[in-house]
């Protein structure tokens, strides 16, 4: 497979490319933040849709005058951040693609839609599987109280799973890169497969380190992941 260069993107007419791309999408930001702010109650009942669908009857609070504000805000900038992240890495993509060679610039349109497609992959995964599934298991160990959740804890704690696995189901391609550069083979990944497999479970054991059921879970995502990045590796090829 054919190495890749490393671009010559710090010259002084690519940071300049750079720095307008940056205001631009500053000014993409602000303008779309303002638009989400304003129909956040129409995308609310989705957000906490979870949380009814288990707990039905029992609302959530908030306890104080501007709580509810600074949650609309918070929640609504990360909201913005996602949907317009796509776009700046797009143009800052496009701000240095003069630098790069025609084989190298396929490539990194390739990574960048396969990425895309991951990160959509992330959010359903983690609003429909994992967000449920996380909710149950706190419940239940919380069963034997009165639930009376805050809406900021609830909204950040849907946020950061989403989020979190957006994260995750970026992992194939971080591996696919690692197997086009030859840093990991077939061959090496045949005789080393219970290394990759004890890496892999103490990962999880970072992430959730008192479930032993969700390491076991983590741990086949991972490994699942690491197969399908030498399908990704073969498709940049």
């Amino acid at each position: 497979m054919k190495r890749t260069g490393v671009p010559k993107i710090f010259a002084v007419d690519v940071l300049e490319r750079i720095r307008k791309e940056l205001i631009l999408y500053i000014f993409l930001f602000l303008l779309c933040w303002a638009g989400i702010f304003f129909i956040f109650p129409y995308m609310f009942p989705y957000l906490v849709h979870p949380y009814f669908n288990i707990l039905k009857g029992k609302p959530l609070v908030f306890t104080s005058m501007e709580e509810a504000l600074f949650v609309v805000l918070r929640a609504t900038f990360y909201i913005t951040f996602a949907i317009t992240l796509p776009f700046l890495v797009f143009r800052l993509g496009k701000a240095i693609s003069e630098e790069f060679y025609d084989y190298e610039k396929k490539i990194a349109k390739k990574l960048f839609f396969i990425s895309i497609f991951f990160g959509i992959a992330g959010i359903l995964v983690g609003y429909f599987l994992v967000i449920p599934f996380v909710l149950k298991i706190f419940l239940y160990f919380g069963k034997d109280f009165t639930a009376n959740i805050r809406i900021s804890s609830f909204l950040l704690f849907v946020l950061k799973v989403v989020f979190f696995c957006v994260l995750i189901f970026q992992t194939p391609l971080i591996l696919a890169i690692l197997v086009k550069e030859e840093i990991i083979t077939e061959e090496f990944y045949k005789k080393r497969r219970l290394y990759f497999l004890g890496f892999f479970y103490g990962i999880s054991v970072l992430i959730a380190p008192t479930d032993l059921f969700s390491q076991i879970l983590l741990t086949l995502f991972f490994f699942l992941f690491f197969k399908v990045s030498f399908l990704v590796a073969r498709f940049l090829a």
